[in-house]
């Protein structure tokens, strides 16, 4: 019979792991408290979270999420990085606290939305652009076209001006010209 304690701690990691964009679960194996706290620390602005989790009450709240394939990478200490907005961002801030840290944590997979990843991959997500930059391109991409239109109209009414104003000289020069005769 399962305590009321394990129940609330399963019903909170479902809820969490069914709003997770990006799921990655590396092994916290020989990280001090402090440790643990720097790297929550780093992954906190992205909207995300690092929880310290059973593997057994793991399993039965990714079972009941819907989410497949985790068991093999549950065993021993284990830490979930769950990002609930940009998954890239969390990748970045996740690598880059990796790489500076003193002690390493391996990643040993997890999944980004439904697909599976390696252990490996978390430097790929990391090196894709991040959601607004994706953004930025299309918007570039989508408003070139509109402002070389605009840049072209432009100088079609710069040249019309101009050729305007050249023949309102001429005619004033002719003009003056037929008055002095």
């Amino acid at each position: 019979m399962p305590n009321k304690h394990n129940l609330a701690t399963v019903a909170e990691l479902k809820e969490k792991l069914s709003r997770a964009q990006l799921l990655l679960i590396g092994e916290y194996r020989g990280l001090t408290v402090a440790e643990m706290s720097e790297l929550r620390k780093a992954v906190r602005p992205t909207n995300a979270e690092v929880v310290v989790a059973k593997n057994t009450l793991t399993k039965i709240a990714a079972q009941e999420a819907g989410l497949q394939d985790l068991d093999d990478l549950l065993g021993g200490p284990i830490a979930l990085t769950i990002a609930y907005d940009d998954p890239v961002a969390t990748a970045k801030a996740l690598n880059d606290y990796l790489k500076n840290a003193k002690k390493a944590m391996p990643i040993r997979g997890g999944l980004l939305g439904q697909t599976r990843l390696r252990g490996e991959d978390l430097e790929r997500v990391a090196s894709t652009p991040s959601r607004e930059q994706s953004l930025a391109r299309i918007l570039g991409g989508v408003n070139a076209p509109a402002s070389r239109i605009v840049g072209a109209l432009n100088g079609v009414m710069r040249n019309i001006a101009y050729i305007m104003a050249q023949v309102g000289e001429g005619k004033g020069k002719a003009g003056g010209a037929a008055a002095e005769a």
